[in-house]
């Protein structure tokens, strides 16, 4: 499961249905690329 929080806690994307034993990395590829897919603003990111 792939979840997008704000920085007061808000979420605002959840990626649910990856089993098992898979990289952050491909998770997050995979977000990315789907059709209304997680969009990251330039700049954006902190990463807990």
């Amino acid at each position: 499961m792939l979840g997008v929080c704000t920085l007061d806690m808000h979420f605002v994307y959840v990626l649910p249905g990856w089993e098992g034993s898979i990289t952050n990395g491909r998770v997050l590829r995979d977000a990315i690329s789907r059709r209304h897919g997680l969009k990251v603003p330039h700049g954006k990111v902190v990463i807990i």
